[in-house]
């Protein structure tokens, strides 16, 4: 049998999107949504790499377990990585009576005992960062390190009545997921992500669903308390990483350097970036990390 070897390059336009699809699916491990029930409900969650270490990531409010796809990718490479929904959000049930930092914390808690973790870092976001605070000071032993982007560990000045009415006005009823979209891309001031049409869209899909905006608004009043209490009682390896144009904070440094002063560790500000460093910078957000766990 004749092999025709010069008709190769014919089948070329068909094999070459298949080559592609192959090293795509060698960078870049299967995504596959799973749920860890609790008492109230079923939180959702993707699990990804191998290793010994093993690695949390919490999003930050209204946002998702995708946002952390390109971090995950890195951090596969490390070890086991679990990215979450939070409660009510993504494609976690809305069945639960309260939403917050600490109702956060319970529930990666109760993971982490279940799953029997050890060697776990909690990468957190904006409120979950405090949620990470409660998460270490309980279970000093098994998680040994945080690394804290944006975060919101404790509670300034209280909310005035006419702020709390009118974030309820502006993010209830059927303009609420827009308002909370056009909100949520303006913590990327200088760095929007190339995909940032495709987040908005997948946010705003989110969002539509029954009880989703429900548990954004209860997440917005839900107090920290007791989670900035726990600063006292963290012990570890913590990093604190802040975009110096993080608009959520008059000054990102200043309160970086709070946290830093409470729990330790270290603190890198990134230039130029917004609320979500590990969105805007991925690649330079693996490497400081890495430190927790390489050695020196």
């Amino acid at each position: 049998m004749k092999t025709h070897y010069h008709k190769f390059p014919l089948f070329l336009p068909i094999l070459f999107p298949l080559f592609l699809w192959a090293e795509e699916g060698t960078l870049r491990p299967q995504k596959v949504t799973s749920y860890f029930k609790t008492e109230e409900g079923s939180i959702s969650y993707y699990q990804i790499g191998s290793g010994k270490r093993n690695f949390i990531l919490l999003p930050g409010i209204g946002d998702l377990k995708e946002s952390y796809n390109e971090l995950a990718d890195l951090l596969s490479k490390d070890g086991n990585v679990y990215a979450f929904d939070l409660r009510g959000l993504g494609e976690s049930d809305v069945s639960f009576s309260s939403y917050g930092p600490k109702e956060t914390a319970m529930d990666i808690l109760s993971f982490i005992r279940e799953k029997d973790l050890t060697n776990v870092y909690v990468i957190a976001n904006s409120m979950t960062a405090a949620s990470a605070v409660y998460i270490q000071s309980k279970e000093n032993k098994r998680v040994l390190g945080m690394i804290l982007s944006g975060p919101f560990v404790r509670d300034k000045e209280p909310m005035s009545l006419g702020l709390k009415s009118i974030l309820q006005i502006a993010f209830r009823g059927p303009w609420g997921p827009s308002a909370w979209v056009k909100f949520y891309e303006s913590l990327f001031p200088f760095q929007p992500p190339k995909d940032m049409a495709e987040r908005k869209e997948r946010l705003k899909e989110n969002l539509k669903k029954d009880g989703r905006m429900a548990a954004i608004r209860s997440m917005l009043f839900a107090p920290k308390k007791e989670c900035e209490e726990a600063l006292l009682d963290v012990k570890g390896n913590h990093i604190i990483i802040m975009g110096s144009k993080d608009p959520d904070f008059s000054s990102p440094e200043e309160e970086a350097y709070w946290i830093r002063d409470r729990i330790e560790g270290t603190v890198f500000l990134y230039e130029n970036v917004g609320h979500y460093p590990f969105v805007e910078e991925p690649n330079r957000f693996h490497e400081n990390i890495k430190s927790l766990w390489q050695k020196k």
